[in-house]
């Protein structure tokens, strides 16, 4: 016995590696948020990356749950099990981005200024907390 693999077998597993490495980047990351905008990533490790993020009125935050479970981006405090999780500036209206499964995104446009403090409806007790401020 040679090898571990043969020649055969190890040529193909070194092009499935390489092609999965070259492919690695454009399965982890999107476009970058245009100026002004933001991303914020949802981790397995029941996190909003950034926890905050300061946008200028009329920026756009996108969430992009890159997690293996189900999650959601509510800023409710109807919905919340502390109300001091979901903090709205006044006049601002409260939003919820429903389910979001591994892979998909949510996105939400701040017109008034102040500070947002959000929450993930099923991890809010594990302290899976988030929050927005917007600059005049």
């Amino acid at each position: 016995m040679r090898g571990f693999l043969s020649t055969r077998t190890g040529r193909r597993a070194g092009a499935l590696l390489g092609a999965l490495a070259a492919l690695a980047p454009c399965a982890t990351r999107a476009d970058p948020p245009a100026a002004g905008d933001a991303v914020v990533h949802i981790s397995t490790f029941l996190k909003f990356e950034p926890r905050e993020i300061t946008i200028p009125i009329g920026g756009t935050v996108e969430w992009r749950n890159s997690s293996i479970e189900t999650h959601t981006v509510t800023d409710n405090p109807a919905a919340a099990k502390d109300p001091a999780h979901a903090q709205l500036p006044a006049g601002a209206e409260a939003f919820d981005s429903g389910p979001l499964k591994p892979g998909q995104s949510y996105s939400h446009t701040f017109t008034v200024p102040g500070r947002y403090s959000y929450f993930c409806r099923p991890h809010e007790m594990h302290g899976m907390l988030g929050a927005i401020v917007v600059t005049p």
